[in-house]
């Protein structure tokens, strides 16, 4: 996966025409081509989850507790769309401060919560021409403030459900995050956050100076080059990413096989 990424990027970034970009290497100034496509690396988003709610059991149970449950909801009224994706968790992430608690891992159980349509914007960058040198990713979660808003009204609305009459039989105590308030309960979601490996958009579809690509997948100023992932997407897709990667693919089988007549 580092040799692909790093090619694509290499590919792209490195033959950049912008000569004011910050994606043309300071290493290879050598060569570039009649196009612009600047933009490839940026606008790259993530959903994030946040490990972790717990509330203990009256008793050890084996009741599996991984993703039994999702909940796909409205961090503020005024969204168009849901912008939190709540599971149900293994907790895999406190399971260190759990044992500190004298807890075995059957007698709690958790709620992740996760936010999946972040305003935040990251880049990758290459940090030189060789394939095996790293790419550095620079996913600046959380550097819109409304994605702090939104972490922490996704939490607050995990604590109403797992705090609910109807689960009292399951709850004997709340473990985390309990009643915490302004920073310590900002300090709680910087401590907790984790990716939710859905990372996308850095190499956009579309019309305006942003975009890399076109409808057909198609990498401007460059022949016979096509992105066909979820870096394409515009936006990440509000939920998981694998069902739309798997469209995009066949989207691109179906483009090619058409133009090839195959």
């Amino acid at each position: 996966m580092r040799l692909y990424c790093h090619w694509v990027l290499s590919t792209l970034q490195r033959y950049s025409c912008n000569p004011a970009s910050e994606t043309r290497s300071s290493w290879d100034t050598s060569e570039f081509l009649s196009y612009n496509i600047s933009q490839v690396g940026h606008n790259l988003q993530d959903h994030f989850l946040i490990y972790g709610c717990v509330w203990e059991y009256h008793q050890p149970s084996v009741i599996p507790n991984a993703a039994r449950a999702v909940l796909f909801w409205k961090t503020d009224p005024d969204l168009d769309t849901p912008n939190a994706q709540i599971v149900q968790s293994d907790g895999g992430r406190v399971r260190d401060e759990m044992k500190n608690l004298g807890l075995v891992n059957d007698s709690w159980w958790s709620i992740a919560p996760g936010i999946v349509r972040p305003k935040s914007r990251g880049r990758l960058r290459l940090t030189g021409p060789d394939p095996v040198d790293e790419i550095k990713i620079e996913l600046n979660t959380l550097s819109d403030p409304d994605d702090m808003k939104a972490a922490i009204a996704s939490i607050e609305i995990c604590r109403e459900v797992a705090n609910a009459t109807a689960l009292r039989p399951f709850v004997k105590r709340e473990l985390m995050a309990g009643n915490l308030k302004g920073m310590a309960l900002a300090d709680f979601v910087r401590d907790g956050i984790v990716t939710y490996w859905h990372q996308a958009g850095s190499a956009k579809m579309g019309r305006d100076p942003m975009s890399v690509v076109d409808s057909n997948l198609k990498v401007y100023g460059v022949n016979n080059l096509r992105i066909a992932d979820g870096s394409i997407m515009p936006r990440v897709t509000t939920g998981n990413t694998m069902a739309p990667c798997v469209v995009i693919g066949e989207r691109a089988a179906e483009i090619l096989k058409e133009q090839y007549n195959l």
